[in-house]
Parts: C-alpha cells; structure tokens; sequence
C-alpha cells in the first residue's frame, strides 16, 4: 500500500476515522438477539416437524389397530 491507500486505512481502522463509530457492546447485542432469535425459530420448526411425525405414526398405529379388529 503507498500513499492514498495508506491514507484512507489510517482514517478507515484509527480511533479518529470510522472505528470510531463502531461500538463492541452493540455488535455483540445485535449478534445475541439475532442468534437467538435464529435458533429459537429453528428450535420451534424441529418441534413442528416431530409433532407433525408423532401424529402420523400415531394414526397409522389407529388405522393397524382397526384392522386387526375388523379381521378377528
């Protein structure tokens, strides 16, 4: 790097530039909540999912149990 690239790093990753602005406490907060936010979401589609295949195989068990009855 040489001249104005040199420049605009120093302004870009110094205290006086843009890494001024940016606060750790906040990105961290926003990762958390994003993060959780995700996985609670992601947590729930899982809980749908095996509902939705506990309910299937319990109607199938149902529909096996009729028939063996019907026949007897």
């Amino acid at each position: 790097m040489s001249g104005k690239a040199v420049i605009k790093a120093t302004q870009m990753f110094t205290k006086t530039g843009r890494a001024s602005q940016i606060s750790l406490v906040k990105e961290i907060t926003i990762g958390l909540t994003i993060g959780a936010a995700l996985g609670l979401w992601w947590q729930t589609a899982h809980w749908d999912m095996a509902k939705k295949w506990e309910n299937f195989y319990a109607a199938e068990e149902i529909k096996r149990q009729e028939a063996k009855s019907q026949q007897a």
